[in-house]
């Protein structure tokens, strides 16, 4: 070696760089304090880094700077957060010092272009094995910032390097997918280099973590633009590779979610399972698998998958890391530079409150009360320690408001019989909306004046908003939202102290709830436009105001059946008949109806508003079974689960009735008919 040290620094720095991976290589196996030989090593590799440059690059010398650089920059990426810019400053700084030992200057050049001219150089082996082994490092630099397009051509240099010196047969074997070509590749190791310039992490790591995650993000990236049928083939190439157990996890999850995508649950659920194989900590697959037995309609599986991720979200700051199976000599883990964006909705992080609220609303659904109200209560606990702030994951338009979950809580309280945490709960709302409510508030709804159906009234409002700006049809709607959550807390506080045998608290309450939902006035205006046009501006008013008629029709109903209890027939019939008149194809309303008329004697009246109720309801249905489907009828979770008060065996309890009784009146009139007096001019004759 020419220069002021000769050989005899280049074997004492070769000794020196053996004997740092040798302690490093020991270090690994070894979990205490191995963060700190790592740092120390890295110190020692920089320092003897800093020894080579200090004199000029010859050839002698180059395999081994470039060895000790590859070493530092590995422990370099192993002790940071994040991937240090400057690594890629130091390889660029590396390469041209290589090509000055070479005699080749190559300045200001595009790093791309500086590989060319480095695989140029064929000649010196240790130089070639050297630069190879860097490429691989500057790649895993690229990938941490998916900067796959760089990878892809120093990867196209290298595999046209070597085909060129191949036969025909090698060359059409390998000329296909370059990432076919990463996993074929053999990496070429000389004896003598190695034994001259040994490394911290093998080469042939590195170009298997290379395949794992360039084939992950070429997934990922066709998943993004919609084709699951190719993410689906390179993220299956991706599991075969290199993977830690959460890299395996999160790849399985994108296999799952791409075949829910690609309409196939059934695999999609076999994905998820292998995630939670590989890693039970992966909650995500587990969420998602939750969705898919919702989907496939499979409650117990759901609701298993949902009590065993909302333990897992309450135990995960205990949650011990499970042992991986990489090679432990592997320091750069998968991990590392497999870092997916915050915003992949399938990989993203499952929200604690998202999965509490999920279980109660779903034990809510199927009528499991108890089991809900418990759910609510320890999420209601969550929002009042200003633990939790939201609930949806997606920021979806459908996710419920924080007073609907609390109205469903109340729900849930009333089905469970805690009528003193209902009044509580409703209290909440009552005193938050309190400050927000509006005296009067009007909404304004153009009819189709073409339509004759409209002329009646505004059940059947047209397909667009008032001429108001959108940004004060906004703020309408939120007022008609304060109005409507307080009264549905009015009306279940009105409901728990019925229930608590306190008849004037309970009028109280539900006469408060009348008052406030009776200030909402609804305006028709004529309108001709495209019935078309605005259709979903159109959905999202009718959910408020089927709300609002079916608020009003469960207070008249509360009422009048409180009033009954003082015995004032005549006020609770007037209710009764209020009700009905709000929501006409209510069967609570029209039930206490026909009953209280059946009570007062007036059963032909009864009878009649029974059968013709029935008789439209029969139409209804038979309009379902045609594929008709009004999408303008939904209504919040907290007022569905409260409108099924009368049980199919009142139901038909009472309709028999009806039916003797009708029968009965109709042999009495055929009677009647028959014993009339025979008209005189028959008996002239």
């Amino acid at each position: 070696m020419a220069g002021p040290c000769g050989g005899s620094c280049l074997g004492s720095w070769a000794d020196e760089n053996n004997q740092l991976v040798s302690r490093v290589k020991d270090a690994s196996t070894i979990s205490a304090d191995r963060r700190e030989i790592l740092h120390q090593s890295y110190i020692s590799f920089s320092k003897l880094l800093q020894k080579i440059q200090g004199l000029s690059p010859v050839t002698l010398s180059i395999p081994l700077e470039l060895t000790v650089l590859y070493n530092t920059i590995v422990l370099n990426i192993v002790l940071s957060d994040r991937i240090d810019q400057n690594d890629n400053n130091l390889i660029y700084q590396g390469l041209l010092r290589g090509l000055e030992a070479h005699s080749r200057h190559c300045d200001k050049l595009d790093v791309v272009k500086l590989w060319s001219v480095t695989f140029q150089i064929t000649h010196n082996r240790d130089f070639t094995h050297s630069a190879e082994q860097l490429a691989s490092l500057q790649c895993v630099l690229w990938l941490a910032n998916h900067q796959l397009e760089k990878i892809e051509a120093v990867f196209h240099l290298l595999r046209d390097r070597e085909c060129a010196g191949s036969s025909a047969s090698a060359l059409d074997e390998r000329s296909g997918d370059l990432l076919q070509w990463i996993k074929m590749s053999s990496v070429e190791t000389d004896p003598g280099a190695e034994g001259v310039s040994l490394v911290i992490q093998s080469h042939t790591s590195l170009r298997q973590l290379l395949f794992t995650g360039i084939a992950f993000l070429r997934g990922f990236r066709n998943m993004e633009d919609g084709n699951f049928a190719n993410a689906i083939d390179v993220l299956q190439q991706a599991a075969a590779g290199l993977c830690s157990k959460r890299i395996l996890a999160q790849l399985y999850t994108l296999l799952g979610y791409s075949s829910i995508q690609m309409d196939r649950p059934q695999t999609a659920l076999q994905y998820f399972k292998r995630a939670l194989q590989a890693d039970f900590q992966c909650l995500s697959a587990l969420n998602h698998a939750a969705q898919v037995y919702h989907q496939l309609e499979m409650m117990e599986p759901e609701l298993e998958a949902l009590k065993y991720l909302n333990t897992a979200l309450e135990s995960q700051d205990q949650a011990k890391e499970d042992v991986d199976f990489i090679d432990p000599g592997v320091l750069i883990r998968p991990e590392q530079l497999l870092r997916i964006p915050e915003t992949c909705l399938p990989l993203a992080s499952v929200n604690q409150a998202h999965v509490k609220h999920l279980l109660a609303k779903k034990f809510l659904q199927i009528g499991r009360a108890e089991e809900a109200a418990e759910h609510y209560l320890d999420l209601l606990s969550s929002f009042l320690e200003g633990s939790q702030q939201e609930i949806a994951l997606d920021g979806s338009p459908n996710a419920p408001r924080i007073p609907e979950v609390y109205l469903e809580a109340a729900v849930a309280l009333l089905g469970s019989e805690r009528h003193n945490d209902v009044i509580t709960v409703c209290e909440e709302i009552i005193t938050k909306m309190s400050g927000f409510l509006s005296e009067t508030l009007t909404i304004e709804i153009p009819v189709n004046t073409e339509d004759p159906a409209l002329n009646t009234g505004c059940r059947t409002p047209a397909s667009r908003l008032s001429s108001d700006p959108r940004t004060l049809w906004a703020e309408k709607r939120e007022s008609l939202n304060y109005k409507l959550w307080s009264a549905a807390a009015l009306l279940y506080q009105g409901q728990a102290f019925a229930l608590l045998k306190n008849n004037k608290e309970a009028i109280t309450n539900f006469s408060r709830c009348l008052n406030l939902l009776l200030k909402v006035q609804i305006v028709n205006l004529p309108h001709s436009g495209d019935p078309g046009e605005q259709c979903e501006s159109l959905k999202e008013i009718m959910t408020e105001l089927n709300t609002l008629q079916k608020l009003k029709a469960l207070a008249f109903i509360g009422k009048g059946l409180q009033l009954t209890e003082r015995d004032q027939d005549r006020e609770a019939l007037q209710h009764f008949q209020l009700s009905l008149q709000a929501s006409p194809d209510n069967l609570e309303s029209v039930y206490h109806l026909v009953q209280l008329l059946w009570k007062l004697e007036r059963k032909q009246e009864a009878a009649s508003c029974w059968l013709k109720f029935h008789s439209s309801a029969t139409r209804a249905s038979d309009s379902g079974k045609k594929g008709y489907c009004d999408p303008l009828t939904k209504l919040p979770l907290f007022l569905i689960s409260h409108l099924k008060e009368v049980t199919s065996s009142e139901e038909d309890d009472f309709t028999k009735k009806i039916q003797m009784y009708n029968s009965h009146w109709t042999e009495d009139q055929q009677t009647i008919q028959f014993l009339r007096p025979i008209p005189s001019s028959l008996e002239t004759l």
